[in-house]
């Protein structure tokens, strides 16, 4: 099937992104001393915890997108917990009372970002390995460089212990209202334990496809990719990685894919959609990209739009009018050669990791009808969101509007519903196959080259 060596090839590790973004806590501050403090350093972190309390509530009532609040009353909320806060005897117990009123919220992008021991990474370096959660445990989608594989991890296995805890234990600590929410904590919860320091091991304990139970000491290494940094976020890695496909009849398509939305994707993007421009189909994969920069989605979609079509509409609190995303036509590569955008089919795949821009970018094409969406239902966590950092360190992620598509269709809650679904199968992968990729590739075969481009 793959015709050809890839352009560029990182792992692709998944890590929080601004803008758009989803609410994973990731280590960002030096983890402070909260033990064995004297009486003046205890007051101090009161002080400081209140203060947050305090400043995490106020920039939402004055940012959340609806003054109703959903007939939630913000006033009362802060009436009902602020006296918990206050009487806190830890500093996470303080911050459990800020999350339970980021929770009345009900929407997603309300996070509390801190440097606790209960959200940090053990450290830099991760076993090179994508999961998705199934009820066996974790399900092995990728294996990303040579230390993993060659010390036997490989697609299609499933995690079910790491370094002698299980995984179903993780799992039965995931916390959220549905099971959507659960499943993305579960995950988050297994991430965090493959993490570790440099020159760490993992002890591993899988289910082979065909049932067999092995053990497995993979070396954990740093994650590779360009590093960039935005605002009081953590480092983010940038990973992208193009190749030629080809479909079951012989014809070619292009494949692009790239971890979060970043200004450092924007270059190799455009190289890779001017090689596949004559191609038969161009498959866009957003699996696992969790979102980022939201601007970013208007010239990223220029490449496969002619027009300056609608994306959608964000509005805000703080601008009257809602702020309209229309797609910028590329038209001009950057050498200055003139081109057109790609007008084949258009395929992008997603699933229960894709989130934020991922699913703004999918939702908007969706409706736009310019894209055919394969993979499985995305994340539904489609808020625009900023940080703030409050007094006690820690960052406050708060949603300050909301994102409809060109068509009406609210993402928030629902995500994107593929066109063509496309289940998770252990044994598929274990054989090398990507069920995804497959069922996209088959669909150009009968999309033909040149499909209407909708223009609205």
């Amino acid at each position: 099937m793959n015709r050809s060596a890839r352009v560029l090839t990182r792992p692709r590790f998944r890590f929080l992104t601004s803008a758009f973004l989803v609410p994973f806590a990731f280590c960002l501050l030096p983890l402070s001393a909260f033990c064995l403090l004297p009486l003046s350093a205890a007051q101090a972190w009161r002080a400081a915890a209140v203060s947050s309390f305090d400043d995490a509530w106020q920039v939402i009532n004055d940012t959340f997108y609806d003054p109703t609040f959903g007939g939630l009353d913000w006033a009362a909320v802060k009436r009902e917990l602020r006296p918990r806060a206050e009487a806190a005897a830890t500093p996470e117990a303080a911050r459990g009372v800020i999350r339970e009123m980021l929770a009345r919220l009900k929407r997603s992008h309300f996070a509390l970002m801190t440097a606790s021991p209960v959200d940090l990474l053990p450290g830099p370096a991760v076993v090179g390995a994508e999961i998705r959660m199934i009820p066996e445990g974790a399900l092995v989608t990728r294996v990303a460089g040579e230390p993993a594989a060659g010390a036997g991890l490989a697609a299609g296995q499933t995690i079910v212990a790491i370094d002698d805890r299980d995984v179903a234990d993780l799992v039965r600590l995931a916390a959220g209202p549905d099971a959507k929410t659960r499943q993305l904590d579960a995950w988050r919860r297994v991430n965090q334990i493959l993490h570790g320091a440099d020159g760490s091991t993992a002890v591993l304990r899988v289910r082979t496809a065909d049932g067999k139970i092995r053990e497995l000491t993979v070396p954990r290494t740093g994650a590779e990719g360009e590093v960039v940094t935005l605002g009081n976020l953590p480092p983010l890695h940038v990973a992208f990685e193009s190749r030629e496909l080809a479909t079951p009849a012989g014809r070619r398509a292009g494949y692009v894919c790239f971890s979060v939305w970043m200004t450092a994707i924007g270059e190799p993007f455009e190289r890779a959609v001017d090689q596949y421009r004559r191609h038969e189909g161009l498959i866009i994969d957003l699996r696992g990209n969790p979102g980022g920069l939201a601007a970013m989605i208007r010239g990223i979609a220029g490449h496969v739009l002619a027009e300056p079509v609608v994306l959608g509409t964000m509005r805000t609190r703080s601008v009257p009018e809602p702020l309209v995303f229309t797609a910028n036509p590329r038209t001009v590569m950057s050498d200055g050669r003139q081109v057109a955008p790609f007008a084949g089919p258009v395929a992008i795949l997603v699933d229960e990791l894709t989130g934020s821009t991922s699913e703004v970018f999918a939702g908007a094409l969706q409706s736009l009808g310019r894209a055919r969406i394969f993979g499985r239902q995305t994340m539904g966590q489609a808020l625009p969101a900023l940080t703030r950092q409050l007094p006690n360190g820690d960052v406050l992620l708060h949603a300050i509007g909301d994102f409809v598509t060109s068509s009406g269709r609210s993402l928030e809650g629902g995500g994107v519903t593929p066109d063509v679904t496309v289940p998770l199968s252990a044994r598929s992968l274990a054989a090398g196959r990507d069920d995804t990729i497959e069922a996209a590739l088959a669909w150009f075969d009968r999309a033909g080259r040149r499909p209407e481009v909708a223009s609205k």
